[in-house]
């Protein structure tokens, strides 16, 4: 990811991956599957900046589950939104 646009493409198919799971949440460890399949080669740290980023925009949020301490990630109402402003939902 080393151009704005990649970044975009690489954030926006997170949340992508958020809305088809709508109303489930999903773990990191799955959309980095997600992302693969997409074509992006990453790895554990990138994907971790960029959760944080979208959550402290808001488009995500993360998810407790009381028998699993693996962070999980659900997409906002703002989160949807924007992807329907962008026409991507």
């Amino acid at each position: 990811m080393t151009t704005p646009q990649s970044l975009e493409l690489f954030r926006n198919s997170i949340l992508r991956q958020l809305n088809a799971a709508l109303p489930a949440s999903l773990t990191a460890e799955t959309l980095a599957l997600g992302l693969q399949i997409a074509g992006f080669a990453i790895d554990d740290s990138p994907l971790r900046a960029e959760l944080l980023y979208l959550e402290q925009k808001s488009l995500l949020e993360p998810v407790a589950k009381t028998l699993s301490t693996t962070p999980r990630y659900r997409l906002t109402a703002t989160g949807r939104d924007y992807l329907q402003s962008e026409g991507l939902a």
